[in-house]
């Protein structure tokens, strides 16, 4: 599964956010900190889900915009 990822810096936070999964997002004090929080909160929402059979390594978070 490839989500399009959104990274806003909003002074000292980062705040990644996924088109494909509406309301989930990954809040850090790094760029790569808030990519890791969204994924594991992308992850639960999956498991959650059982008509989805991703994985964590079939998970790809792609940045597209950095604001």
């Amino acid at each position: 599964m490839r989500c399009r990822v959104t990274v806003e810096n909003q002074g000292a936070t980062f705040v990644a956010r996924c088109e494909e999964r509406n309301g989930a997002e990954g809040r850090g004090t790094s760029e790569s900190e808030a990519l890791e929080r969204l994924r594991t909160s992308i992850l639960f929402d999956l498991e959650l889900c059982p008509c989805d059979v991703t994985t964590a390594d079939g998970l790809v978070l792609e940045v597209v915009a950095r604001r």
